[in-house]
């Protein structure tokens, strides 16, 4: 197949100016008078090259600032390049942005047209699809009304059954199906692989894999500006959540390392062990099956002044559930060896990198503790992006006992 697209070495830099933090009221300006303003470069695309072909249904990923819509929007002609060249052989229709494409003041029947019109079709072929354009996106009497009055779902889905029926050559999307529901989601792949079937090119960014792998034929990862993988979908968003999984659980590790315990005399806490199964879990842990925390130490305090706590937390930061022995009724020993096992039962957590603090508090402030980096694997497997937390859970203290020396 001939090469419809032509992405050749593009890099793109933007030219950012920075005020030095600005006057924060206008006396400050009156008083400081105009400020030096210097310019820093951000580089957002680097020495990018690939071609598409005809039919190709092409997916683009990776994260936040990667350089995945402005790559699209520099094929699309709307913006600039820096060095290198991109050659675009056919009637390009560009989806960037919710409702882009979309004139607010005008009714939806009437965009159908224009649009249209832009993009050099005839009145009569306009009306040849435009009953499926409506149908399509699901409008109803809303499509005689100003396209103001839509919520920002029903744009995206009038602005893509606009791209879809009007048949462009090339159809660049960029997370336009992140707005609709689920079942408009389902109806816009099939609608897109019927495109690429009749020989049209597809691109799409989105950050949901699972639509990547559904709708796509290619997958292209950036990362910092640069391509790093082109290749099967199911290859690519492998490798992608590895890659994230990878830098997500050295940044929770980054950020757990600058924990401190404070070691006090009264205060030992040995061993903290979390079992399921029966077994010790060293690695990972699974959802929904229940789960213990045991706990095992020494103290040594008259009168006893001591607590247990533990702590949940998920990567991101994200406190999911705090609790101490005496929230729930019990009291640690006054001195002596000691073992606590907490039951968490049902163990209701989304699959994601978890840490367990567990924590002996003194009433004067004194404080150790021991922490276990867990993650936890959903054998079920999940349902959407982001884990769900189900919390607080039935949680019991199962067994509180002093242990002989």
């Amino acid at each position: 197949m001939r090469a419809a697209i032509r992405v050749s070495n593009v890099s793109k830099v933007f030219a950012l100016a920075d005020h030095g933090g600005g006057p924060v009221s206008l006396m400050e300006a009156l008083r400081t008078g105009k400020r030096e303003v210097t310019t820093r470069h951000v580089q957002a695309l680097d020495s990018i090259s690939f071609e598409v072909a005809e039919g190709e249904r092409v997916g683009i990923i990776g994260r936040n600032g990667a350089g995945k819509t402005t790559l699209l929007s520099i094929i699309a002609g709307l913006t600039e390049l820096t060095s290198g060249s991109v050659e675009v052989d056919g009637d390009l229709h560009a989806m960037l942005t919710v409702g882009a494409v979309l004139r607010e003041d005008m009714t939806g029947r009437d965009n159908i047209f224009l649009d249209a019109a832009v993009h050099g079709r005839s009145r009569q072929q306009v009306n040849d699809v435009a009953d499926q354009i409506i149908a399509f996106a699901e409008l109803g009497e809303f499509i005689d009304r100003p396209v103001r009055t839509y919520s920002s779902g029903m744009k995206a889905r009038l602005a893509f059954s606009m791209g879809a029926f009007i048949n462009p050559d090339i159809l660049v999307i960029d997370e336009t199906l992140s707005v609709g529901d689920a079942f408009f989601a389902a109806k816009a792949t099939r609608r897109m692989r019927d495109v690429a079937a009749s020989g049209r090119i597809v691109i799409v960014v989105s950050h949901g894999l699972g639509s990547i792998v559904e709708m796509c034929s290619r997958c292209l990862w950036l990362d910092d500006g640069r391509l790093v993988m082109d290749g099967s979908p199911q290859v690519v968003t492998k490798a992608y959540e590895a890659a994230v999984r990878e830098a997500d659980e050295a940044e929770l590790m980054r950020k757990f390392e600058g924990s401190v315990v404070n070691r006090a005399a009264p205060l030992q806490l040995d061993a903290v062990e979390i079992i399921q199964r029966g077994e010790a879990r060293k690695a990972t842990a699974l959802a929904m099956v229940p789960l213990a925390i045991v706990a095992r130490g020494r103290l040594d305090s008259t009168p006893p002044m001591h607590d247990l706590e533990v702590v949940l937390t998920r990567v991101d930061g994200r406190l999911v559930w705090r609790r101490r022995l005496s929230e729930v009724g019990m009291a640690l020993p006054a001195s002596g060896p000691f073992t606590v096992t907490i039951d968490m039962d049902p163990f209701v957590l989304g699959a994601n990198l978890y840490r367990f603090d567990v924590a002996l508090v003194g009433n004067g402030g004194d404080k150790e503790s021991i922490s276990c980096v867990l993650e936890v694997v959903d054998e079920e497997g999940q349902v959407g992006g982001q884990p769900l937390i189900f919390y607080p859970p039935r949680i019991s203290a199962r067994r509180l006992e002093d242990v002989k020396t």
